[in-house]
């Protein structure tokens, strides 16, 4: 089986690479991308067969990844529509293009909307499906299969996808945007940049994985460690004052809000 991708940018890229650690080999992978020092890049890097011939991907792969922006949807759906080949599983992931949107230019194709995070290229990812009905239950199977050896997977309904891509899709820059923050407080109290930065991200990964395996909400382990009258407790009423959860509502909300926008243009 062959895979084509069409653009390997951030999120293609980390597919790619994702792929490539479980088990995927670099000759069943070719893609599609803009300048001939993307694809040498590729090819030097990867392995992958990789060419600046949309068309090329679009023939010879069985199963077509598309991983370009969303302004760049229509070209690149009018080429595939273009060439006439065959149906084949289309796995899209430009935000805003719903599956009902590229059945009008490409009718009865297994198409399979995703929205991954960048985590699946270490095996930590989220990725979130949404269905054509055309799609055949043993292609659904198939390429939900390749997604959950690179992390977890979770079927979407397409009436909450924007806010599940507003929480897995965009959650990652909040988390570093967090880490950033945390390290750099540690740092105004006195640590220096590598060991705040080291404390902060091993914190987050043993909370992370705590809120995994343990059997109670997050934020009855937050009462649990804040012993009233101690260091955690004063320091979780500057957050409760400061309304961080607000702050998360209003960065949750944004982030859906946009992209039901771009959904609509």
């Amino acid at each position: 089986m062959k895979l084509g991708f069409i653009g390997a940018g951030e999120m293609g890229g980390a597919i790619i690479r994702g792929l490539l650690k479980t088990g995927w080999k670099p000759e069943e992978i070719m893609a599609s991308v803009r300048t001939p020092d993307s694809a040498n890049r590729l090819a030097n890097t990867l392995g992958i067969a990789a060419y600046t011939d949309n068309r090329r991907v679009i023939i010879e792969a069985d199963r077509l990844f598309l991983a370009v922006k969303p302004a760049q949807m229509p070209q690149v759906l009018s080429e595939i529509a273009q060439t006439q080949v065959p149906a084949k599983p289309l796995i899209t992931m430009a935000l805003g293009w719903s599956v009902e949107k590229i059945e009008k230019v490409l009718p009865n194709w297994p198409i399979i909307r995703i929205m991954p995070n960048t985590p699946l290229a270490l095996g930590e990812g989220v990725t979130l499906f949404h269905f054509a009905k055309a799609t055949p239950d043993r292609d659904r199977r198939e390429v939900m299969g390749m997604f959950e050896s690179m992390g977890k997977t979770f079927e979407i309904s397409l009436s909450v996808f924007d806010a599940a891509t507003a929480l897995s899709g965009s959650g990652p820059a909040f988390v570093y945007h967090f880490i950033d923050a945390l390290a750099r407080a540690a740092e105004i109290q006195g640590l220096d940049e590598k060991m705040a930065r080291d404390l902060a991200v091993q914190t987050v990964i043993g909370a992370a994985k705590m809120v995994q395996q343990e059997n109670v909400s997050p934020a009855q382990l937050a009462r649990q460690v804040a012993t009233p009258g101690g260091c955690t407790a004063a320091g979780m009423e500057v957050l409760i004052t400061s309304d961080l959860q607000e702050v998360l509502r209003e960065a949750v909300a944004a982030t859906t809000h946009r992209a039901q926008e771009v959904s609509q243009n």
